[in-house]
C-alpha cells in the first residue's frame, strides 16, 4: 500500500478496537509476549482471510513511559523482528492518547502469522531479549487480524470523499 500518512495508520489501529475476533490481555495478568496470550485461540477456519492478513497490535503503555517504551521497541524489538523475517508494515504512538502505542505486521495468511510467532515468541532470542523491558512497560494489549481485502476497502474509503457503502 503506498498510503504513509498518520490519518490512515490510526484508523488501521482503530479496527483493532472493533474486529470481533480482538483479542485482549493484562500484562499484569499474565506473564505473556506482547499480542499472544499464552492460551491460544483456535484459529477460525474462515473463506474471509485465505490470504495475505494484517495483524494490528494496540498497547496502552503505563501512564508517562511511552517515549522509553518506542525506544526499547525500535532499538530491540524491530531490529529482532527483522532478524526473524517479521513482515513489520508499521508502528509507533497512538494519535488519539499520551499512552497508546500501534504495531502493524503482515503474514501470508493466518496460520503463517501463528507458527511465526509461536517460534518467536518461545525463542531465547526474545526471552533473553527485550522481553522483560517490553512487558514491563505495558499495561494492557489488544490485538486483532483482519484480511488484506479489508485493508483494501479502508485505504478506498481514506482516499474517497464519499461515505462507505458498508451496511
Amino acid at each position: 500500500m503506498k498510503t504513509h500518512n498518520p490519518q490512515y495508520y490510526s484508523l488501521l489501529v482503530a479496527l483493532a478496537f472493533n474486529a470481533l475476533s480482538a483479542i485482549q490481555a493484562s500484562a499484569a495478568e499474565r506473564e505473556i509476549a506482547p499480542g499472544k496470550p499464552e492460551k491460544r485461540v483456535e484459529l477460525m477456519k474462515t473463506a474471509t482471510a485465505p490470504g495475505k492478513v494484517i495483524e494490528s497490535l494496540t498497547l496502552d503503555i503505563k501512564p508517562g513511559r511511552r517515549d522509553e517504551f518506542h525506544n526499547v521497541y525500535v532499538t530491540q524489538s524491530v531490529p529482532l523482528l527483522k532478524k526473524w523475517n517479521f513482515d513489520l508494515v508499521a508502528y509507533g504512538p497512538s494519535l488519539h492518547d499520551a499512552n497508546s502505542y500501534y504495531v502493524i505486521r503482515r503474514f501470508r495468511n493466518l496460520e503463517d502469522g501463528e507458527k511465526s510467532e509461536g517460534a518467536f515468541y518461545d525463542s531465547d532470542d526474545w526471552k533473553s531479549g527485550p522481553r522483560n523491558a517490553i512487558m514491563g512497560l505495558v499495561d494492557h494489549f489488544a490485538y486483532a487480524v483482519v484480511s488484506a481485502e479489508t485493508l483494501k476497502k479502508v485505504e478506498a474509503a481514506i482516499e474517497s470523499d464519499t461515505r462507505s457503502k458498508q451496511p
